[in-house]
């Protein structure tokens, strides 16, 4: 079985070869390269020879350009041999390069060059024009006054001067006139063009002055615009931020700023300096966008330092002061509401027993951080369930999605129930509160001893199927305990807490937890108050 293969001696291409190409996977695509989904051209393309009834003289010439011989006699294209698509200009037979002139394996005597196209003519019998050019003289009387001419004369004449001699004179003296007014004009157009240049640059820039303005960060946008101000910092108004800011600014002035570990005086006998130099370079505005930025956003110190035009030193201090200085204020956003305040805002699917007591409902989250260098600080913080280095937290949340309880930051080693026993969290239990949870908290002998109540899904106890009643309660607590899952979904969306934590910011995860979870609690309700 013959094979389609381009007619060139020199050339390899066949359809083998495209074949092979359309059982290749594209790598763009993840589909194979022969199908319609994929759109990716081939390596080349086969073009078969003019027929015989549709172009003979077409057909010939790409035989003698092939430039084959068969013994003695030419060599005629058989129904399989073709052209492929390397040797045309165009990659492809066109009206302008109809021939192929490429990779020919040959140097051909002439260039391959199509004839171009018939021009038209014209029926009129008019003679077209002379290509001669012939000189006009133009009368002097339009660029030389009549008196200069006498004047000039006059004086050629005096000198006993030819008339050669003085038609020279004159010749000369009008192109001097000629060159000097020509100067004048040339002298104002550059005169003009300058002047419009001088106008362009200014113009552009002024534009790139108001594009760099445009470009570069602005604390005023983020206080104008609510959005602004909840992407950048999480706080959902304008409105929101003043009123913490308000909250804030008295103490402000009392606000000592850290500047540093504490070092050994190395001169005791050096007296030292009584007062504070206050290093402040942005106002207090500025300086708490910074922090709430660095938690939303979890920007690097070099690129704050980049927008707020500081030195990253001085962002860390920035931001190490006012993480105790917001986890004291916001912190205090996240309390333990009274039953009846709990049982006032109970959504609907609350409102029924045994789920109108439910106070709590309780789950953990962890947090990734880096490695630690210390092998036994490294095993405790180690979660065989995140495969990774964490840090654990337990959140407690009221039936209407406010987070009431968040604990300090434990090892990812560290068990559930553990965390809830020793975290503080049983401290803020009242007497007949119930305390909703998934099976990995077993704490119903702890929940006891303060007469409160445990629900959490009922398990298998050992049968391979579970009851129906059982399958109906499990649902029933999955439905209403999916709100913890969407509060630490909140508290996720701060992207300091949602991907790997530095060693450096370990020390400050408790603040930062509490300043997120306070934040999150100026949010509308997760429930849905129908």
């Amino acid at each position: 079985m013959s094979t389609r293969c381009c007619a060139f001696n020199s050339c390899t291409n066949n359809a083998t070869k495209i074949t092979q190409w359309q059982k290749q996977i594209c790598p763009i695509h993840n589909v194979n390269q022969g199908l319609a989904s994929c759109i990716c051209e081939p390596p080349f393309r086969l073009f078969p020879f003019p027929t015989t009834r549709k172009d003979d003289q077409l057909r010939k010439k790409w035989a003698s350009i092939v430039n084959r011989k068969n013994g003695s006699e030419n060599w005629e294209p058989k129904p399989d041999s073709r052209v492929c698509s390397e040797h045309f200009v165009d990659k492809r037979p066109t009206l302008q390069n109809p021939y192929p002139s490429l990779k020919l394996g040959y140097t051909p005597y002439k260039p391959i060059k199509s004839r171009p196209p018939p021009k038209h003519r014209s029926n009129s019998n008019v003679s077209p024009p002379s290509k001669k050019k012939r000189l006009v003289l133009e009368p002097i009387s339009e660029h030389v006054s009549e008196q200069s001419l006498m004047f000039e004369s006059a004086a050629c004449m005096n000198d006993n001067s030819s008339v050669e001699e003085v038609c020279e004179q004159l010749g000369t003296s009008q192109n001097e006139k000629l060159d000097n007014s020509h100067n004048d004009d040339l002298e104002r157009k550059i005169a003009s063009l300058e002047e419009k240049v001088k106008q362009l640059e200014l113009d552009l820039s002024k534009k790139e002055d108001s594009r760099e303005s445009r470009c570069m960060f602005s604390v005023a946008q983020i206080l104008k615009s609510d959005l602004k101000m909840k992407f950048y910092t999480g706080i959902p108004t304008v409105a929101a931020f003043n009123a913490v800011y308000q909250s804030i600014s008295p103490s402000l002035s009392k606000v000592r700023y850290w500047i540093g570990p504490r070092r050994v005086v190395c001169n005791p006998l050096k007296p030292k300096n009584k007062f504070h130099k206050n290093l402040r370079r942005l106002s207090a505005k500025e300086e708490m966008i910074l922090c709430l930025m660095k938690i939303r956003l979890g920007l690097l110190n070099e690129d704050l330092a980049d927008r707020f035009s500081v030195s990253t030193t001085h962002v860390t201090n920035v931001i190490t002061t006012w993480f105790k200085l917001l986890s004291a204020v916001l912190g205090t956003l996240v309390f333990n509401p009274s039953k009846e305040t709990v049982k006032g805002n109970l959504p609907p699917s609350f409102q029924k027993v045994p789920y109108c007591d439910v106070r709590h409902i309780i789950d953990c989250t962890e947090v990734f951080i880096e490695k630690p260098n210390n092998l036994t600080i490294a095993a405790q913080t180690w979660s065989d369930y995140k495969h990774h280095n964490t840090a654990k937290i337990l959140v407690s949340i009221t039936p209407s999605g406010m987070i009431n309880y968040i604990s300090e930051a434990w090892g990812g080693r560290t068990s559930d129930k553990y965390v809830t026993q020793h975290s503080g969290f049983l401290d803020i239990i009242e007497p007949y509160d119930k305390v909703m949870a998934d099976r990995g908290f077993p704490i119903q002998e702890d929940l006891a001893l303060l007469h409160a109540e445990l629900l959490i899904p009922p398990g298998r106890r050992g049968v391979s199927q579970m009851s129906t009643s059982d399958v109906k309660k499990t649902k029933q607590i999955a439905n209403r305990r999916i709100y913890v899952e969407q509060a630490i979904r909140r508290l996720k969306c701060f992207r300091i807490l949602k991907y790997e934590m530095p060693l450096s910011l370990i020390q400050h995860l408790d603040d930062i937890v509490r300043i997120a979870a306070g934040i999150c609690n100026m949010y509308p309700p997760l429930p849905r108050y129908a």
